[in-house]
């Protein structure tokens, strides 16, 4: 993933902490594509692009509260 900018960091810590059912809302579209994935037959790179791509974005949530403290 490309490094964000500080005050994208600390946009997104402010919106975890401050709204964590989007943080809740982002892991059930990744648990929804996880579960979709070992029935997908058409382009099965996209899927696990999408998968790949979500997991990066929720752990990047979930710590961008520390990460933004520190900047």
């Amino acid at each position: 993933m490309i490094k964000p900018a500080p005050q994208v960091i600390k946009g997104l810590a402010m919106a975890v902490r401050q709204h964590p059912e989007l943080l809740a809302w982002m892991e059930g579209v990744y648990a929804h594509e996880m579960k979709r994935l070992p029935f997908v037959v058409e382009n099965p790179a996209v899927f696990q692009g999408r998968c790949q791509m979500m997991g990066e974005l929720i752990e990047f949530a979930k710590e961008s509260p520390a990460i933004a403290a520190k900047l």
